[in-house]
């Protein structure tokens, strides 16, 4: 299944809960599931495999992964030592386009993707080209010169969505961030039993 492009309310109108990586907006105004008949007070009883599948969508929407690529994450995560929830998270909240957002370059995650794509974000001194490129703790992530004065950029760099992560350090004047220490478990902004998704993925 590719990337979803459609329309994000809907979806966290859908399953229930805030993606800050998908869009800043929220459910306030109308917090039930969408369709033409509007709220209603009938309970749908959800099966178990559908409480992991919902699981499993917070995870690929917040972070904007396509199935395939979400996949590949738990795999990984799998053949790492500890625990693979812990690892699956730790790998998601370490890719750069992640990082881009958290550090308050961009207002979500797929516009940090679009800004790294088209070549205005610098790794290390090098322009970086993949999204999804895991970091480590030193890496610098920075706005490349050319791309310091857009005004979206100095907007939200300055008046972030979210409060930045104590272990990115961000020099507003350079639009530098050096990774001191990834986002811990319980900095992951979105609300998701990552047990489901493991349980999702090993059915």
């Amino acid at each position: 299944m590719a990337r979803y492009n459609g329309p994000r309310l809907r979806k966290i109108r859908r399953i229930g809960t805030e993606l800050p990586g998908l869009t800043t907006k929220t459910s306030a105004k109308r917090p039930y599931v969408p369709g033409m008949h509007g709220p209603t007070k009938r309970m749908n009883k959800t099966s178990e495999y559908g409480l992991r599948l919902k699981e499993k969508q917070k995870i690929r929407l917040h972070y904007g992964l396509t199935e395939r690529q979400l996949r590949l994450v738990f795999n990984r995560a799998l053949r790492m030592p500890g625990d693979t929830g812990v690892n699956m998270l730790g790998l998601l909240e370490s890719r750069l386009d992640n990082l881009v957002w958290r550090a308050g370059f961009t207002r979500t995650i797929p516009a940090a993707r679009q800004l790294v794509g088209h070549g205005h974000v610098n790794l290390n001194g090098k322009r970086a080209k993949t999204p999804s490129q895991i970091l480590a703790v030193g890496d610098v992530i920075q706005v490349r010169e050319a791309s310091r004065n857009r005004e979206d950029i100095r907007i939200t760099a300055n008046s972030p969505v979210r409060e930045r992560p104590t272990g990115l350090k961000l020099d507003l004047d350079t639009m530098a961030c050096t990774v001191e220490a990834m986002p811990s478990r319980e900095m992951v902004p979105v609300d998701v039993n990552v047990q489901k998704v493991i349980e999702y993925f090993a059915q």
